[in-house]
């Protein structure tokens, strides 16, 4: 996932197991999911194999019920668009620059996808979960002990999953960091899911000289010309988070509007460093 994991675990003794436990969950899901590893499920997906796992399964399950619950600003498919733009290794290569910019269709994953019981076929086009991997982890790793210990945080590069109590307050709390440094953008307790966005930290310049980010809008097939430059949204669960602040910084203004009718709060930080709540 090439992002660091921290966990935060509520105990009176220093829980070893626990904390192995949870690597071991971040490890398997990059075995699965990597599409920088050619021997995982993913890729043989994306190569054109049937995939029969439940874990697989469920993932595109989630990918699908977002797609559909964003209005398609979060579409899995975009992975041809994510390559042709530069991002076609992993982010320390891909930093160095290369890639075009060009516009391309993103297909419709329902379309694409087809699910029977556990096992998965792609009919068409290529999958990367981005993400949306990340935050459902962020879930799994905190439900694997929220009853044994009082509290769990996981932060999964931003992707935050809390669990029980971490202070007096009866959550845990957090700082957001502001686009720059300098004083946090917002401090708070959470008790739930939370998930940062931002178009700052995976760029990169094209072979052509233009900048290009990971964040690609599938309506067009290129990185997102968005009036925000970073986003957080608060969930009961982190991977809708995670799902609703890319969203959000992908459709801008309307979909900050479309997530705050389904009751998500929202932080956006606009190009000028604005910041609404």
């Amino acid at each position: 996932m090439d992002t660091d994991i921290d966990v935060e675990i509520a105990a009176d003794e220093r829980p070893h197991a626990a904390f192995v436990s949870v690597r071991l969950l971040f490890e398997q899901q990059e075995q699965r999911f990597s599409r920088f590893r050619e021997s995982s499920l993913l890729c043989r997906l994306n190569s054109g194999e049937t995939v029969t796992d439940p874990t697989v399964a469920a993932a595109c399950r989630l990918a699908l019920e977002a797609f559909l619950f964003t209005g398609g600003l979060f579409n899995p498919m975009i992975l041809p668009a994510l390559r042709q733009a530069g991002y076609d290794r992993t982010f320390t290569e891909a930093r160095k620059g290369g890639g075009s910019l060009g516009s391309s269709e993103v297909p419709d994953p329902t379309e694409c996808l087809r699910i029977e019981g556990d096992a998965v076929t792609l009919a068409a086009g290529q999958l990367d979960f981005g993400g949306i991997i990340k935050g459902w982890s962020a879930d799994l790793a905190a439900a694997m002990f929220g009853a044994e210990f009082p509290g769990i945080l996981v932060n999964a590069g931003g992707d935050v999953r809390a669990v029980g109590a971490g202070d007096e307050d009866g959550g845990w709390s957090l700082a957001i960091e502001r686009p720059g440094g300098g004083l946090p953008l917002w401090e708070g307790v959470v008790a739930g899911g939370c998930a940062t966005s931002t178009t700052l930290r995976r760029r990169w310049q094209t072979a052509d000289g233009a900048t290009a980010h990971h964040l690609i809008d599938p309506r067009i097939g290129l990185p997102a010309n968005s009036p925000f430059i970073q986003v957080s949204v608060w969930a009961p669960e982190t991977w809708r988070a995670e799902v609703w602040a890319k969203a959000v910084l992908i459709g801008g203004h309307a979909a900050a509007a479309a997530a705050r009718v389904r009751g998500y709060q929202c932080l956006t930080v606009d190009t000028d460093r604005a910041f609404r709540s």
